[in-house]
């Protein structure tokens, strides 16, 4: 049965022929044959993406599920095992926009996104094809698997069976479109989910600046000609203040402050009368004296002169604004136990416009880049971004706080602060917290399910279940599941255009009962292009429903790949 080698054995030369007796003979549709009455372990791969050539990494990870798939054959199972491809998403659009040379989303949308999105799907068929890609490794890994058969996450058929499951999801009202803050990929200009940030942090140095800005009105005397010192590790947000926090229990100070400031060969001494914590006076330089004490509840009320004088705040309108407010997340751990607040771009900062009259006022475009009327400041980056065509563009923080030097607003600076900051998993990128609408899936109201089924997994090891992954259940936040992109699973909500009502599609057939809006503008069923089908943008945009008197258009985003591949 087994055949003879001489002792020049060349093992490639029989790895070679081992394959070829497999192939021959369908070794593997036949082990499956010979179980047909054996109980089932069914596997079907965890799809990996289609957008290059398989690596080192792909060899380890399937080598652990072969030896799952081996064990429970040699224990007497039938295991079907399906391939499965992920084919959606950054990863492939990434791709795709090198290939064509295009660096910016509006390139795309130029560009065309039908051509753009054919491309994409041209180009993951090609490495899934190609001779000496995946399926040339699955082969020589000995990695028994159907390659024939495979579920491909850009098939109608696969899109559809995501669409039952958001439609399911919809109907049980855990599906919502919200303002909130979210973590935007500039570059990609895209929300991102918070699970996908969960291994993006880098340690990194950028500037910090305490600032110091002047009182002008304050229910405490002794503080109304001093100036209060605020700390942020984000220059460029300062733009967009509207007011600062304290905490209503720390101990504030106003102190005296002298110290030299050395400019070339000359020596000046400044004074200041500054408002801090009491904690954080060892941030202070120079020599000081306390001429006050007291509690953050003392100061509340207190109002300060506008940093940036770009945006109008409208205070008649938010009489909250430029003042100081109780805030139960100040820490005086670092800082200068005053918070500066711009609700557009921190989550502490929005909730506390929600409790107080406070403008949401967002001068940053989805590309991260400062919009018209910011002074010097117009159409630059927030941060340092590096594009796809391998040029950057420098942020503007070093220059926001030079601004400020010039204004006589820097208490203090300096361009090397390290700190953990998120990026894109994609570009590498810095992600900025950012306020926009977006689509949410609830998941905070079942949480006690999932951390109760996850306890009944065979976690391996048992501490990724038990840790890392049951941490990330106990703090489960909103899943951000929209993502303003082409080449990907369409959100299958239809929204009428008053926006008052929304309807979710969760089948083909469903889809079908709408009305097809050719480019041209005729309109016909669409069920007469069944023929033509194609569940991506832009086609399954120009399906529109016309009910009760309202016409409903779909909502425009597609959804996270994260959802696509899991299901």
């Amino acid at each position: 049965m087994f055949k003879e080698y001489s002792e020049k054995v060349f093992i490639p030369k029989v790895e070679e022929d081992v394959l070829s007796y497999w192939q021959s003979h369908n070794i593997f549709e036949k082990s499956l044959q010979h179980r047909k009455d054996a109980p089932t372990y069914i596997f079907n791969e965890g799809p990996p993406t289609a957008n290059g050539r398989p690596g080192i990494h792909h060899v380890l990870s399937r080598t652990i599920k072969d030896i799952v798939n081996l064990y429970k054959s040699m224990k007497g199972y039938q295991v079907p095992r399906k391939a499965g491809w992920d084919t959606h998403g950054l990863p492939v659009e990434i791709a795709v926009e090198k290939k064509l040379g295009l660096t910016q989303k509006n390139e795309i949308e130029t560009f065309g996104i039908e051509k753009f999105n054919n491309a994409c799907r041209e180009l993951v068929n090609e490495h899934i094809e190609m001779a000496d890609g995946w399926r040339k490794l699955t082969d020589r890994m000995g990695y028994w698997l159907d390659l024939d058969n495979a579920y491909i996450t850009y098939k109608n058929e696969y899109i559809e069976s995501v669409w039952w499951a958001i439609k399911t999801i919809f109907d049980k009202g855990l599906i919502y479109k919200s303002f909130k803050i979210v973590p935007q990929s500039p570059t990609i200009e895209t929300p991102l989910s918070s699970h996908e940030l969960s291994q993006a942090y880098k340690d990194v140095r950028d500037p910090n600046c305490y600032i110091k800005v002047k009182v002008t009105s304050s229910p405490k005397a002794s503080i109304r000609n001093a100036e209060l010192v605020i700390w942020t590790t984000t220059p460029w947000t300062l733009i967009s203040n509207v007011a600062a926090a304290v905490g209503e229990d720390i101990d504030y100070v106003l102190v005296k402050n002298s110290r030299q400031i050395k400019s070339g060969e000359e020596k000046t001494e400044l004074v200041n009368d500054l408002v801090l914590a009491k904690s954080r006076i060892s941030a202070l330089e120079g020599e000081y004296e306390i001429l006050d004490t007291f509690k953050g509840s003392e100061i509340v009320g207190t109002t300060y002169e506008q940093i940036f004088s770009f945006l109008d705040l409208e205070p008649k309108k938010y009489t909250d604004v430029l003042s100081l407010l109780p805030g139960d997340f100040v820490s005086t751990e670092d800082g200068s136990g005053i918070v500066h607040m711009a609700p557009a771009f921190g989550q502490d900062d929005y909730d506390m416009s929600k409790k107080f009259k406070l403008p949401v006022i967002n001068p940053v475009t989805p590309g991260g880049k400062f919009k018209d009327g910011i002074g010097e400041f117009t159409g630059r980056p927030v941060k340092t971004f590096t594009y796809g065509d391998g040029h950057v563009e420098e942020g503007v923080d070093k220059d926001v706080v030079i601004a400020l030097k010039q204004m006589d607003k820097i208490y203090r600076s300096t361009n090397d602060y390290l700190h953990s900051y998120p990026h894109c998993w994609r570009t590498d990128n810095p992600v900025i917290y950012y306020a926009r609408e977006s689509w949410f899936i609830n998941s905070p109201s079942y949480k006690e399910d999932m951390v109760a089924l996850n306890k009944t997994i065979n976690w391996q090891p048992p501490e990724i279940g038990a840790g890392r992954f049951g941490n990330w259940l106990e703090d489960v936040k909103e899943w951000s599941l929209s993502r303003d992109r082409f080449w990907g699973t369409p959100l299958p909500i239809w929204v009428s255009e008053d926006g008052k009502d929304m309807l979710a599609v969760g089948s083909i057939s469903e889809l079908l009962e709408g009305i097809y809006e050719h480019p041209n503008g005729e309109k016909v069923p669409a069920k007469s292009i069944e023929n033509e089908l194609d569940l991506h943008r832009p086609f399954v945009d120009r399906i529109i429903f016309e009910k009760n008197g309202k016409v409903y258009r779909r909502t425009p985003e597609i959804i996270d790949v994260w959802f696509d591949s899991g299901s």
